[in-house]
C-alpha cells in the first residue's frame, strides 16, 4: 500500500492560479499516473523476455508481433532460447509461460536447462489441440537445483514431442512470477502429492505387517489351483485379480473357498482354476486368507507356475558360450545380414506394446480372442517381428524382449491407448502399463498371453524369446516408463503387477522365461528431475515385495554405460568407487553389480540373480581414427571385466549403427549413419576369438596413454 504526504507549502505558479476542486483534481491524475509508473515497473520486473535461439530438428521461422512458425522435423525437435536477461531471479521467476497456436495438436512440451552437473529437467507441459491461442505455463519452482542465474550464457531449452510434420505456432515466450492461477495448480499438485505420499504409506505398512498366517505355495495346474499354508484358525480364502493392488484388496461377501487347518496348523485346498468355461483364468491372480471378521491373516500371495500347466511346453533352458550381444536389433531378414559375422549370441529388441493389440477393428488386423472378448492383432507389426526373432533364434541368438508401452495423446491430450497408464505425464516418452481397471489391465493380461505364446511354440514357428525387460530405465521413470511424479512404493507397487503378470503368462508357456528390471548406470546417485529414483533403493524395495509375497525368477537387466555418456575413457570415470555406495556403476566398477546381487536377500533359491547388460556403448566423439581407437578400448576394457564376472550373462552394445540425429550427437555404433565400418566392428568382432590379441594392445596403448 502506498501512502502520500502532505504536499509541501510552497506552491508552483500552475498551482496558484488553479482553483481548490482544479488541485484536487490535478492531485488525483498525479497519483493515477505514479501507480500506473509503479505497476509497469513491477510488471517489467515479474516478467523476462525471451526468444527463440539455436535449434536442431525443428524449423523455425519467425513472423509479425513476435510469433513463430514451427514444424517439427525426425529426430529431437528442439531449440535453445535466447540467453537469459540478468533480471532474472530463479526465486522469483520460478514460471517458464508461453502462448501457441496448434490446430493439430503437439504431443508435450519438456523443459530443461544445462547445469554444471549437466542438462537438468525442470517441467514439462501438455499443447493439445489449440485454434485460439492457449497458454503454457512450466512451473520449476521445485527443482532441487535451480537454474544459476549469474551464468553469463544461461538458456533454456524445449524439446517438443510429436509425429515429423507437426505445425504449430508460439510466441511470448517469457519467464514469470506465480500468479493466482499458478498456486491454484500448485496447491492441487500439493493435495495429489499428500494423496499419493498416503497410498505409498499404506502400502509400506501392508508389506511390514506382521501377519499370523501364511501362505506358503500357490501350485497353478492344468485345471486346478493347489494351495498349501499355515494358519492356526478356521479362515476364508480369497482371490484377487491383477487390477487391484495388493494392499486395498476388499473382502468379498462370498469367499471362494473355507479354509479347515489340521492340528499342526497346516491346511492344504484345491480350488477350480477356471470358475466356469471360458472365465478369466485364475492362474494370474493373488490369494489370501481372512478369518470370519473381515481381518487379513496373510499378505497377498502370487502363484508359482511349475510343472504340467496350460499350454506348457517341453523346451530347453537357453545358454551361450559369450556374454557377446547387439541391442537395438534392425530388421533381420536373412541369415545372410552382416551383423552374424560379429559372432554374436545375444539381442535385444524393442516391442512396444500398444501396437501389438487393438481393442476395435482397423485396417490390417485379425480378430483373436481371449476369456470371452476379441482383440484385434495388429499382423504387419508382427509379421516384421516374426521375421528378426525367428532369422536370430535359428542362428542360436538369445533373444531378449524389451517391453514398452506407447504414451501418444490424441489432438485433446488424451492418451491413443487404453494401456498407457492415466497418471502418465505427456513428458514421458513411455508409460508404465496401466492396471488400474479390470478392462485396462486384461488388455495388457492378453497382450502378454499373446506374445509369449507365439514365441515359446517348440516348433519355434515364428522364434523363442526367453527373457523379458520391464520396461526401460525405471529409475528414470519420469522419462522412460512414466507415472506421473509418485512415491517410489507406489511406483513399485504398480511396477511388480507388471513384472508378475509378465512372468506368470511366459511360465504358463516357457518353464524357464524370465522377467528382468530396466537400470541406469546410476547407482546411490539419484538422476535429475520429477519421476527418477536411487536405483539401489528400487532393487531393494523390489526384492522385499517380492519376498512378501512370494519371492520368483527376476533378474536386473543394467546399462553400465561410462559416467560421462560422451567420453569413451571409462577407465578413468571420477566419482565411481568399488563399494555399494558408489554413486555410479560402470565398466570402472562393474564387479559392484554381480557383488551386490549375490547376497543372500537377493539370492532365488541359494543362486545368483540373473544379470543383463542390456544396454550400454562407448561413444566416438568424432569418426577420426583416435577417437575410434579409444571405443574399441573401452570394448576390449569392458569384455576382460566380463571375462572375470559369470554371473553377468550378456552385454548388448548399443548400439549396431551411428544415429547422432536422435541421440544427441552421441555416435555409440560401430557403423556409421552411412554404413561404414568403424575400427570397432573389427574390434567387436574379435572379440572371444584368437584375433582380439592385436585389439588388446591397441586398448593397453589407449589406456595407458589418456590415464588421469
Amino acid at each position: 500500500m502506498f501512502f502520500f504526504k502532505e504536499r509541501a507549502s510552497i506552491a508552483s505558479p500552475l498551482d496558484r492560479a488553479l482553483s481548490h476542486d482544479e488541485k484536487r483534481s490535478l492531485e488525483f491524475m498525479r497519483v493515477l499516473t505514479l501507480l500506473s509508473v509503479l505497476s509497469l515497473t513491477t510488471t517489467l520486473q515479474a516478467e523476462v523476455p525471451l526468444s527463440v535461439g539455436p535449434r536442431a530438428q525443428i524449423q523455425v521461422k519467425a513472423g509479425p508481433k513476435g510469433v513463430f512458425d514451427l514444424t517439427l522435423e525426425a529426430g529431437n525437435p528442439h531449440f535453445w532460447t535466447t540467453v537469459v536477461p540478468k533480471t532474472f531471479d530463479p526465486k522469483k521467476h520460478t514460471i517458464f509461460a508461453f502462448e501457441y497456436f496448434a490446430p493439430t495438436g503437439v504431443e508435450s512440451v519438456r523443459l530443461m536447462y544445462r547445469s554444471e552437473d549437466g542438462m537438468k529437467r525442470a517441467g514439462s507441459g501438455e499443447m493439445p489441440l489449440a485454434e485460439t491461442w492457449q497458454p503454457v505455463a512450466i512451473d520449476f519452482s521445485e527443482v532441487p537445483e535451480p537454474p544459476a542465474a549469474s551464468s553469463p550464457d544461461m538458456r533454456f531449452h524445449l524439446t517438443f514431442g510429436g509425429q515429423p510434420g507437426t505445425t504449430f505456432q508460439i510466441r511470448n515466450l517469457h519467464l514469470r512470477e506465480p500468479n493466482a492461477e499458478d498456486r491454484r495448480i500448485a496447491a492441487e499438485r500439493d493435495q495429489v502429492r499428500n494423496e499419493r505420499n498416503a497410498d505409498s504409506e499404506a502400502y509400506r505398512a501392508y508389506l511390514r505387517a506382521d501377519y499370523p498366517a501364511t501362505i506358503d505355495t500357490v501350485h497353478v495346474g492344468v485345471r486346478d489351483i493347489t494351495l498349501i499354508g499355515t494358519t492356526f484358525e478356521s479362515a476364508k480364502l480369497y482371490g484377487y485379480p491383477a487390477h487391484l493392488p495388493s494392499h486395498r484388496t476388499p473382502v468379498p461377501k462370498s469367499p471362494i473357498a473355507k479354509v479347515e487347518p489340521n492340528d499342526q496348523g497346516s491346511f492344504r485346498i484345491v480350488v477350480p482354476r477356471f470358475a466356469s468355461p471360458g472365465a478369466q483364468d485364475r492362474a494370474l491372480w493373488r490369494w489370501r486368507l481372512a478369518d470370519d471378521r473381515g481381518t487379513f491373516l496373510t499378505p497377498c500371495r502370487w502363484p508359482t507356475i511349475e510343472g504340467p500347466a496350460v499350454g506348457r511346453r517341453t523346451l530347453e533352458k537357453l545358454t551361450a558360450p559369450h556374454p557377446k550381444g547387439l541391442g537395438g536389433m534392425p530388421t533381420v531378414a536373412s541369415a545372410e545380414h552382416e551383423i552374424f559375422d560379429l559372432g554374436i549370441h545375444h539381442a535385444t529388441m524393442n516391442f512396444v506394446l500398444t501396437s501389438v493389440l487393438q481393442t476395435a477393428p482397423r485396417r490390417g488386423t485379425k480378430p483373436w480372442m481371449f476369456e470371452g472378448r476379441t482383440y484385434h492383432v495388429n499382423e504387419a507389426a508382427m509379421r516384421g517381428r516374426d521375421l528378426t526373432v525367428k532369422t536370430l533364434s535359428d542362428q542360436d541368438i538369445i533373444v531378449t524382449c524389451i517391453l514398452l508401452v506407447g504414451n501418444h495423446r490424441d489432438a485433446n491430450g488424451q492418451p491413443q491407448s487404453l494401456l498407457t497408464h492415466p497418471e502418465a505425464e505427456s513428458r514421458g516418452t513411455y508409460s508404465i502399463p496401466n492396471l488400474t481397471t479390470p478392462e485396462s489391465t486384461a488388455h495388457y493380461r492378453a497382450t502378454m498371453h499373446y506374445l509369449t505364446e507365439r514365441y515359446s511354440r517348440a516348433d519355434g514357428a515364428h522364434g523363442r524369446i526367453s527373457n523379458w525387460v520391464l520396461h526401460n530405465e525405471v529409475d528414470q521413470a519420469g522419462t522412460w516408463t512414466n507415472m506421473g511424479d509418485q512415491p517410489i512404493p507406489r511406483y513399485l507397487e504398480t511396477y511388480m503387477r507388471s513384472a508378475r503378470i509378465v512372468h506368470h503368462s511366459a511360465r504358463n508357456f516357457d518353464p524357464h522365461a524370465r522377467v528382468f528390471m530396466s537400470l541406469t548406470h546410476h547407482w546411490t546417485k539419484q538422476s535429475s528431475g520429477p519421476g527418477t529414483y536411487v536405483v539401489r533403493d528400487m532393487i531393494d524395495l523390489f526384492a522385499e515385495i517380492a519376498q512378501a509375497e512370494g519371492d520368483f525368477e527376476w533378474g536386473v537387466a543394467y546399462h553400465p554405460y561410462p559416467r560421462d555418456l560422451r567420453n569413451p575413457d571409462t577407465w578413468n570415470d571420477a566419482n565411481v568407487t568399488s563399494d555399494f555406495d558408489t554413486p555410479y556403476i560402470t565398466p570402472k566398477n562393474l564387479e559392484v553389480l554381480p557383488a551386490y546381487l549375490a547376497q543372500p536377500p537377493f539370492l532365488f533359491r541359494d543362486k545368483p540373480r540373473g544379470i543383463l547388460l542390456s544396454e550400454q556403448g562407448f561413444n566416438t566423439p568424432t569418426l577420426n581414427i583416435e577417437d575410434q581407437k579409444r571405443q574399441v578400448a573401452g570394448l576390449i576394457y569392458v569384455f576382460r571385466k566380463l571375462a572375470k564376472l559369470p554371473a553377468i550373462e550378456a552385454y548388448h552394445l548399443h548400439r549396431y549403427q551411428d544415429m547422432p540425429d536422435r541421440e544427441g550427437g552421441l555416435r555409440l555404433g560401430i557403423i556409421t549413419e552411412t554404413g561404414e565400418h568403424k575400427l570397432g566392428w573389427d574390434a567387436y568382432k574379435a572379440i572371444g576369438t584368437p584375433a582380439v590379441a592385436e585389439f588388446e594392445s591397441l586398448a593397453d596403448e589407449v589406456i595407458e596413454a589418456s590415464k588421469d
